[in-house]
């Protein structure tokens, strides 16, 4: 059997190459139906030499099911810009090439539906939609849209298939409002449950006022969406007035749109949110007044673990805004809240920036840099934790003062821990001696910038009275003093001289540099 094998694959590459000779002196003699007959004949035996040799390959010995896990790992995963949560979202056309290999590789890629249940549309690739569609069958479907208007095949999907399990939509600057809220945004979304919707807008226009979406309330997904999970919504000057049972992940923000929603419409929202884990909340024009009176503490939430208020936009204010916000919510002891973006220069000596907070904060976190200052109260045995971010252009250090002093006055006598980074010095944006005078129960006191040592050691030094038992002290419970490295000689020297006069007192005080005690 085997000699047969070897005699014959000679004589069948000698008949070949007969063929081909004769093909090529006869060719210019041809017509040209039979050099098209010819060049199917070619196409097809090369088709079946290429099939035969695939059949030899190693990876096609493999049984088929890690075959299907191989072709689930080619295409790449889809770029999501403002959502970091789970997605299955991934690029199908990177698995044409797949079926093109053989018709082994296509039988078993067109039978996985779920290889093909992302349906991709950006500027450049959107000629596959129907395909795409056709191959997943009843697999729930992952929208992928990145251009200007999705394709009359994707807006069909949209409106006839009930299996959409995730959807991202970016760009749309050709869909006003209410095209994307009757068009995009209307199909049954029973099995939804991540919505991302992120439109470009770039700027606000008179092609951008919609006067159906005055009240900026609007029924999404057919009314309902009982598993979703994720939901984003940037420049969608709009909010959905359904009510989202398995919700825990909401995200508004605005940079360019209108918002043609009230501040009672968002509470609203929240009230019918009752699972939200992560709120985040930006760009809010600071206009936008509470409701009168106010409501206060109406949408208990009691899985709340972050929520993010900042960066709105207006001439006002913000600080006023976001309190109405936090006011309606009911903070769980776990909670995490972050303010930013706020305009110290907007803020008045009388302006009450003390924010109310359930546990008791016991460690304050201190971030100087060239352009910000951000405030932090933290629990750590709660997890519940308070941040404030100022910008500080244009704010004097007796306006960064007083906000600081505000601040910590909720929290004085409570905090133990105090930590302090700063790329300024002490006195640009706060007096040490004042700073320290504000919280007479600390214990732990960490500077992790030398500049701040001089001063603050200035300050711990004990004010001696004529008699030795007469003094005057700041923090006098401090206990442990963590400094970094870089301290000069004479700067030690002078650290070493305070904490004698502090032993002295009765006052003993332990100062690690570097993590190496002094």
């Amino acid at each position: 059997m085997v000699s047969s094998v070897t005699i014959t694959q000679p004589a069948v590459l000698h008949d070949l190459n007969a063929a081909v000779e004769d093909v090529l002196r006869e060719r210019w003699s041809l017509s040209m139906e039979t050099l098209t007959k010819i060049q199917v004949a070619l196409h097809l035996a090369s088709s079946l030499v290429q099939e035969t040799m695939n059949a030899h390959c190693p990876i096609n010995k493999l049984p088929p099911e890690l075959l299907a896990l191989i072709f689930s790992a080619v295409p790449s995963s889809l770029s999501l810009p403002g959502y970091a949560g789970p997605s299955s979202a991934t690029q199908t056309y990177d698995l044409l090439p797949v079926t093109h290999v053989c018709r082994g590789w296509r039988a078993l890629a067109l039978d996985m539906p779920s290889l093909w249940s992302t349906i991709p549309e950006t500027a450049t690739a959107c000629a596959a939609t129907s395909i795409f569609r056709a191959r997943a069958q009843q697999a729930p479907l992952i929208v992928y849209v990145d251009r200007g208007r999705p394709s009359a095949a994707l807006r069909d999907t949209l409106g006839q298939s009930e299996k959409i399990a995730e959807l991202h939509l970016h760009d749309l600057r050709e869909h006003t409002p209410a095209e994307l809220s009757t068009d995009l945004l209307a199909f049954p979304g029973r099995w939804l449950e991540r919505a991302i919707i992120r439109r470009r807008v770039a700027r606000p226009g008179a092609n951008e006022v919609d006067p159906t979406m005055v009240k900026g309330i609007v029924e999404l997904f057919d009314g309902s969406a009982p598993k979703l999970r994720n939901l984003v919504l940037h420049d969608v000057p709009f909010l959905p007035s359904n009510s989202f049972e398995s919700l825990t992940h909401l995200s508004v923000s605005f940079v360019s749109s209108p918002v043609y929603w009230s501040l009672h419409d968002l509470f609203e929202l929240l009230l019918h949110t009752p699972m939200l884990q992560d709120v985040r909340i930006s760009g809010l024009p600071t206009h936008l007044h509470p409701p009168d009176p106010p409501i206060m503490g109406s949408a208990p939430l009691p899985f709340l673990r972050r929520l993010e208020v900042g960066d709105c936009r207006g001439q006002d204010s913000s600080l006023n805004l976001m309190r109405s916000i936090l006011a309606f919510i009911v903070l769980p002891s776990h909670c995490a809240i972050r303010l930013y973006g706020v305009d110290a220069h907007r803020l008045s000596p009388s302006t009450d920036i003390r924010i109310p907070f359930l546990e008791p904060s016991t460690t304050l976190t201190i971030d100087v840099t060239f352009t910000a200052l951000a405030l932090a109260a933290a629990n750590p045995d709660t997890g519940s934790s308070l941040r404030l971010e100022l910008n500080t252009a244009g704010a004097t250090r007796t306006l960064l003062q007083q906000s600081i002093e505000a601040f910590v006055a909720g929290y004085a006598t409570a905090i133990r821990h105090v930590i302090i980074t700063s790329q300024r010095v002490w006195p640009s944006w706060c007096d040490s001696n004042l700073f320290l005078c504000l919280l007479p129960n600390v214990t732990h006191l960490e500077l992790c910038d030398a500049h701040l040592v001089d001063q603050c050691i200035d300050a711990l030094r004990p004010c001696m009275g004529a008699d030795v038992e007469c003094f005057r002290v700041i923090c006098p419970s401090l206990e442990v003093l963590r400094l970094p490295v870089g301290l000069s000689n004479l700067l030690t020297d002078k650290l070493r001289v305070v904490l004698d006069e502090r032993a002295r007192c009765g006052l003993r005080l332990r100062c690690t540099v570097a993590d190496q005690l002094l």
